[in-house]
């Protein structure tokens, strides 16, 4: 693997989809690359797919780990077992050569059917792809959700001690219902419900998930909040730049305009002067 992605990751989930082998998974923090299947989209792309749509450009080349075309392409014909890449294949190796895309394999019994074979795509092209990548990015929503999740007040699991057997077992808190008799597993011996047990145990339950849900509610929102900004930031910074260009460009139409307006082109008319013009100017 030549691509890995550094901890600025802000964990947008743009570029998972965008990979052809399958490869970028999300991590506890970040998303990371599997160097079993990156081939750098060498056979698919002439550029790095998740760089592309990456907004914060965390998707980098490694330096401890540098790979030829040759082995990514090799790697790439083993994943795409059923693919035809051909020897023209897309690569950045190759960038803005416009190799042709993968050829897909025709569906069994398609030419016996005499069914018409249907070309393949035409990948982007170095000129189009920053374009047509940079789309999924320009505003995505971050679906990232924490990964540690705890039982529904009814279902948290309990322990009791038995004062027969001196055992312990455990019970869902749904069980904990004032007058509902509970049998040891192990002795079979049984205990009622009273409403102090019911009442500590559920209220406990019920104020823990109570705090669980609002630091939830305010990490989602503060996470949208930040996203938020981020997309603002990015649109004024895609303003600015888009203005200076703008100017630039205005500037260097008008210098071009100059050159060609003081061109003295062969055959071009002069407007003529009067013959004593000079006198007229010295008396002024």
């Amino acid at each position: 693997m030549a691509t890995m992605i550094t901890e600025e990751c802000i964990n947008c989930g743009a570029c998972e989809p965008e990979c052809p082998n399958e490869a970028i998974t999300q991590n506890d923090e970040i998303y990371v690359i599997d160097p079993v299947l990156c081939t750098e989209c060498v056979g698919f792309h002439d550029y790095e797919a998740c760089a592309a749509v990456c907004p914060v450009d965390c998707c980098v080349t490694d330096p401890n780990n540098v790979e030829t075309e040759e082995v990514l392409i090799g790697r790439a014909r083993v994943i795409h077992a059923d693919t035809d890449f051909g020897e023209s294949f897309e690569s950045r190796f190759r960038q803005g050569e416009g190799g042709g895309a993968p050829a897909v394999e025709a569906p069994a019994g398609a030419e016996a059917a005499g069914a018409p074979a249907v070309a393949a795509a035409p990948a982007p092209t170095a000129a189009t792809a920053p374009q047509a990548a940079a789309a999924p990015g320009a505003v995505f929503a971050d679906n990232s959700q924490p990964s540690v999740t705890v039982p529904a007040p009814d279902q948290w699991p309990v322990s009791l001690n038995c004062f027969a057997c001196d055992t312990v077992y455990e019970i869902e808190t749904g069980r904990l219902t004032i007058g509902n008799v509970l049998f040891c597993p192990n002795c079979f011996k049984s205990t009622v419900v009273k409403d102090d047990l019911n009442y500590l145990v559920r209220t406990t339950v019920q104020r823990f998930h109570d705090e669980w849900n609002h630091d939830l509610s305010e990490f989602q929102e503060r996470r949208q909040r930040e996203l938020e900004q981020f997309q603002e930031r990015r649109q004024r910074d895609l303003k600015a730049f888009d203005k200076d260009r703008q100017k630039r460009l205005d500037e260097f139409a008008k210098r071009l305009a100059k050159l060609t307006e003081d061109y003295q082109a062969p055959g071009k008319r002069i407007a003529k002067r009067a013959l004593l013009s000079w006198r007229s100017k010295a008396a002024d």
